[in-house]
């Protein structure tokens, strides 16, 4: 351990002397003023109030695919009054039949429609945000992003967003002969940031142009399109006298499934409780937290040796989910098989960030369910303009005894486009993990990365190393007793002119040797992708991939036509491999069809043909997903499942807002897994107050 915080340490000095070192070019940041209103602005959409008639404006937006400003500009004003920030979109489209929008439910990812965003970096620390956007229908989708991105695997290293973080807040659109509007209103109660006269704000303000395939930015670097050192600014914000209320909001729940099969029933309850202490802090409370998944989780054919990483939904995890990443991810919310009762308080600053969890109930810790108390805490502190050095630990007081983990992380920024991340964990069981032949009651977990680049390039070198041990109990960990390098390389550029409309390349290698030194991962990944200017898109991928004792290796072809009009699109792909020593040869399809408006369906398939021993086996999953919106949060969906390994589901859901403050779920669901097969009904009333 010694050794792993010398490294620690003296990357972090390096970064910091090559930081206080170096000079880069610095940009002039764009700028906003926001005006205060008397008004009691209508959400309608129309921004006729004269408020807005007199407002700043922010605009230029500039176009990153072509780096040049948009062809069809963005026009943006900001209102505030002691409860709201207003948000005023003016957006040119001089063919209106060009906009596309399609998505109707809350919070769903709206790349696919014509749509507008802000994001709201309220303590100007230039390190985490909120983001609201909006389509033409008015469809909200609301984030939030961390020091190290959002609540998933992918997005703890590095970028992403936590779309589990919701507030209510409204948004209302219209449209003209030559241009759509867009009206949000912002609760800033609902939001971190301090009650002072005079506060300034990062800000940026995005728009997604799918006819003529522009997707701009106000302020705009080409290294980083969503890094909150490269935002803007809104001026003029006097919150001194801005509502927070100290109100609790309770959230509270009756469910009750019925199986048909053995004719059983199970009634449930339980409350979750949020309070927000001061413009800065704000504690949740559960018992008995809502475990109903009203969303299966997806399913698809994936040939994996490490687990799956399943996205949180529980509303109790939502607040201040993002607060407790790191680089090596020792905090995994979707452990908890069961809570008793939990609380949880977090908070941000200027200079700081903090987070304390503390939960009552069981944890899947291997294939066993573990009772106890579990504990995760959390502190970053700023340094400098771009960089921080954090702690983290996590402690289980289980019924077969204890698992304690502590360490440090930093981010160094080098320049506007360098930076060097670095984390040493360390952790002890009192019971020992037990892998193979040894067990160990201690182990560490290192990692140090290197990341960078300027359009069209980035890069990434890493250096890892986890022990044989090392297994905390709350941690999703991809692989351990690893040590060495991994690195990657990529390459992408839009053509604004001629038949190809843009090109990316990447390519990746990883090397992980084990505690006794004999290499265990030895990975080559190369991949192409070419899309024309007819809209037809090309992929191609080779993998070469060791992971001991296997070799393993494949070729994967994808063509797709017209992913810019989603429900117009149609792609497919064949890939041709061995896997554990199993020769395959695979066929996949997704084909999305909007019958009306509201109205739509998909088709997903995968076929694969292995040949164990010079045999033959068929292996295949078809998805059929049929989905009526009839409000933002209400829907009819039907799920049809069939597969080849006995594991076939239909599943049928229906939610319904019946009022502002009560929701209605009702699920039905019959499946078959192992030959088994199970039928049941699962119907659950939510009520907030």
């Amino acid at each position: 351990m010694r050794k792993i915080a010398v490294i620690f340490f003296m990357c972090t000095l390096i970064a910091r002397i090559m930081a206080g070192g170096m000079v880069w070019a610095q940009v002039e940041p764009r700028s906003v003023a926001a005006m205060r209103t008397e008004t009691l602005l209508v959400i309608d959409g129309k921004l006729d109030e004269a408020s807005w008639q007199t407002a700043d404006i922010a605009t230029d937006f500039t176009d990153y695919k072509t780096d040049r400003y948009a062809i069809e500009q963005t026009f943006v004003r900001i209102l505030y009054d002691d409860e709201y920030i207003y948000v005023g979109f003016e957006c040119l489209e001089p063919e209106p039949n060009r906009i596309q929008a399609t998505e109707r439910k809350y919070d769903r990812p709206l790349m696919g429609d014509d749509w507008v965003g802000v994001q709201f970096d309220t303590f100007h620390d230039q390190r985490s945000y909120y983001s609201f956007m909006t389509n033409t229908l008015a469809t909200r989708y609301d984030s939030r992003s961390g020091l190290f991105g959002g609540g998933g695997r992918g997005r703890a290293r590095g970028g992403g967003f936590d779309a589990s973080w919701s507030c209510e807040w409204k948004v209302a659109c219209t449209m003209a002969k030559d241009r759509w509007f867009a009206e949000m209103a912002i609760p800033i109660g609902s939001m971190h940031f301090v009650r002072r006269e005079g506060a300034t704000w990062g800000a940026n303000f995005q728009r997604g142009e799918k006819g003529r395939q522009e997707e701009s930015r106000w302020s705009y670097f080409p290294s980083r399109l969503s890094a909150a050192r490269h935002f803007g600014e809104i001026t003029n914000l006097n919150l001194a006298e801005t509502k927070v209320s100290m109100q609790p909001k309770v959230e509270y729940y009756v469910s009750n499934t019925n199986r048909f099969n053995d004719g059983t029933q199970e009634f449930s309850t339980g409350v979750d409780v949020s309070l927000r202490l001061s413009s800065q802090m704000i504690s949740t409370f559960t018992i008995n937290p809502d475990f109903g998944q009203v969303e299966a989780d997806p399913d698809t054919i994936e040939l994996l040796d490490i687990e799956r990483f399943l996205e949180e939904r529980r509303p109790f995890f939502r607040e201040g989910n993002e607060i407790f990443n790191s680089p090596v991810n020792i905090y995994y919310s979707r452990r908890f098989a069961d809570i008793e009762g939990g609380a949880k308080i977090t908070g941000h600053g200027k200079n700081w960030v903090f987070g304390l969890l503390d939960i009552q109930g069981e944890v899947n810790r291997g294939e066993d369910l573990q009772k106890g108390n579990y504990l995760v805490s959390r502190f970053i502190h700023n340094i400098g303009e771009n960089s921080h050095i954090g702690m983290i630990g996590t402690n289980s007081q289980r019924e077969d005894g204890t698992n304690r983990v502590g360490g440090l992380d930093s981010r160094i920024y080098l320049n506007e486009d360098t930076s060097i991340t670095a984390q040493i964990l360390s952790m002890c069981d009192s019971e020992g993990i037990r892998t193979d032949d040894h067990t160990d009651h201690r182990a560490y977990a290192l990692e140090s990365a290197l990341r960078g680049g300027t359009k069209p390039w980035s890069w990434s070198i890493t250096y890892r190393d986890i022990s044989r041990g090392f297994r905390p109990d709350l941690s999703f960990i991809e692989r351990r007793n690893i040590r060495g390098p991994s690195t990657w390389i990529n390459f992408r550029k839009d053509y604004p002119e001629g038949p190809v409309k843009n090109f990316g390349a990447r390519s990746s290698f990883t090397l992980y040797e084990n505690n006794e030194e004999v290499t265990t991962i030895r990975d080559f990944n190369e991949s192409i992708e070419l899309t024309l200017r007819n809209e037809l898109e090309f992929q191609y991928a080779r993998e070469d991939e060791f992971h001991y004792p296997y070799q393993n290796r494949a070729h994967k072809f994808e063509i797709g036509y017209n992913k810019v009009d989603r429900w117009n699109s149609v792609s497919g792909g064949y890939a041709q491999g061995v896997f554990q020593k199993e020769p395959y040869d695979e066929f996949s399809l997704d084909k999305p069809i909007k019958i009306t408006d509201r109205l739509t369906t998909s088709i997903r398939g995968n076929y694969r043909l292995c040949h164990p021993d010079g045999g033959a086996e068929e292996i295949w999953l078809w998805r059929w997903v049929t989905e009526y919106s009839f409000s933002e949060k209400g829907r009819l969906k039907l799920t049809a499942e069939d597969t080849s390994e006995k594991r076939n589901n239909l599943t049928l859901l229906f939610s319904w807002p019946v009022r502002q403050n009560i929701d209605f779920y009702f699920l039905f669901n019959d499946y078959q897994t192992d030959g088994v097969n199970e039928c049941g009904a699962f119907a659950k009333v939510v009520y907030r107050f």
